[in-house]
């Protein structure tokens, strides 16, 4: 084991705020390296410096108006440049935007891919609020296995709708081209359409197991979990009774 006696102390807070600007001083060495590269006009260092310093104008003329998802490091290191404070206060927009994604399950929604209408979002947080009520989850843990859980039936939902339709399209196709084409009696589906049946029945399948494993994962974590007993004069085990004395 090695054994550091550090001179200062810090925060979670502070660390934090060191690592943003270290991110936006380094987007901006870079900014500079990029105009004076090949591609972005082999420029000196001076005039690297003023199209960065020109750039970072532009930026901050429009990054309060941009959503988080929009914002990069660029815009950290032009609001930087100006005011370090301002550069905090637009982190923790970021870092308060991306809590309230996690709690309020539009970030499971995005990678279940049910957000494109307030439907299918609320059909989402439908599944997700129903096993957060039955689990009840404590704490991270929990509560990303009960996102995962609902994750992955979504997804089992969706392909199985594929899957289905699939099937069902292809063979009114063929029955299309059997009227058509009378003598020539039952036509097969092309291979590629083969697969493609296939391969949303697989998916369906791989979420249901998915789904199922991490349902396994999480009753396993509330039976094995270490229980704590303080302050007991008797505790039964099963039949067995241990006496503690003081």
């Amino acid at each position: 084991m090695i054994i550091r006696n550090h001179e200062y102390e810090t925060t979670l807070e502070d660390a934090e705020t060191r690592q943003v600007l270290a991110a936006a001083a380094r987007f901006f060495g870079a900014s500079i390296e990029f105009y004076k590269s090949e591609i972005g006009g082999s420029k000196t260092h001076a005039d690297a410096v003023k199209e960065t310093l020109k750039c970072h104008e532009w930026r901050r003329g429009y990054v309060e108006g941009l959503a988080v998802e929009e914002m990069t490091w660029g815009h950290f290191a032009a609001v930087a440049e100006v005011n370090t404070d301002d550069c905090f206060k637009l982190w923790s927009r970021v870092r308060e935007a991306a809590d309230d994604e996690l709690q309020s399950g539009k970030r499971g929604a995005k990678i279940a891919g049910e957000n494109t209408t307030p439907y299918s979002l609320a059909q989402y947080l439908a599944i997700r609020d129903s096993f957060a009520d039955q689990w009840r989850p404590q704490g991270g843990i929990e509560s990303a296995m009960v996102e995962m859980l609902s994750i992955s039936y979504s997804l089992q939902m969706y392909w199985s709708t594929v899957a289905h339709d699939r099937a069902i399209r292809t063979h009114d196709a063929q029955r299309e081209q059997v009227k058509r084409f009378e003598s020539g009696g039952w036509k097969s589906p092309y291979q590629s359409e083969a697969d493609a049946v296939d391969q949303a029945h697989r998916l369906a399948d791989g979420y249901n197991r998915q789904f199922l494993r991490v349902l396994r994962q999480l009753r396993d974590l509330r039976r094995y979990a270490p229980v704590v007993i303080q302050n007991a004069h008797q505790v039964n085990l099963a039949n067995q009774q241990v006496n503690v004395s003081n």
